[in-house]
């Protein structure tokens, strides 16, 4: 599949700068991190959490876990995990479970972990599970720049972690 047509038309219609990177089938962030050779602090994973009213995107760093009531906090409103069931219709150009960590493309409201602005060049799914589209950082910085930031997640100081995403409640 490669990357998403709606994420090429998406940097191709702003003039962002992208490129492919291939790797070997992979299912979680982690496991890409390691076969790309991208170090997880670089690939940004996106998780996809609702409220009541709609479906949103957080976006963070493949070497982190999301801390729900931190997000809740910044937020200042409930929001839970959105599971991949609900939210597939969304990215109907993607393999299940390949989310590109462009929400906007999609028409979802996108908040930003403030370590990501740290990282540089950043990496993210382009739509399979064998696709990177890689950025420069102030390409990203353009594309997320006026998306919330925030703290909400946490380095995950266990390197045998492989599930990809964890999320913690408090």
């Amino acid at each position: 599949m490669a990357i998403s047509m709606t994420v090429q038309n998406y940097l191709e219609d702003l003039g962002v700068d992208y490129g492919p990177l291939s790797h070997e089938h992979t299912e979680t962030s982690t496991m890409t991190a390691e076969a790309s050779h991208v170090p997880g602090s670089r690939l940004v994973k996106a998780v996809v959490i609702k409220d009541d009213d709609c479906y949103m995107m957080a976006l963070l760093p493949a070497s982190h876990h999301l801390r729900l009531a931190e997000l809740r906090d910044l937020l200042g409103r409930e929001v839970d995990l959105a599971t991949e069931d609900e939210f597939t219709a969304l990215f109907d150009d993607c393999d299940f479970g390949a989310i590109p960590a462009l929400g906007m493309a999609y028409g979802l409201e996108v908040i930003v972990e403030d370590s990501l602005a740290k990282s540089g060049d950043l990496y993210f799914e382009g739509g399979d599970h064998e696709t990177l589209v890689h950025l420069q950082a102030e390409a990203f910085k353009s594309l997320v720049g006026d998306a919330p930031h925030g703290h909400f997640s946490r380095h995950d100081k266990n390197p045998e972690h492989r599930s990809g995403f964890r999320y913690t409640h408090s």
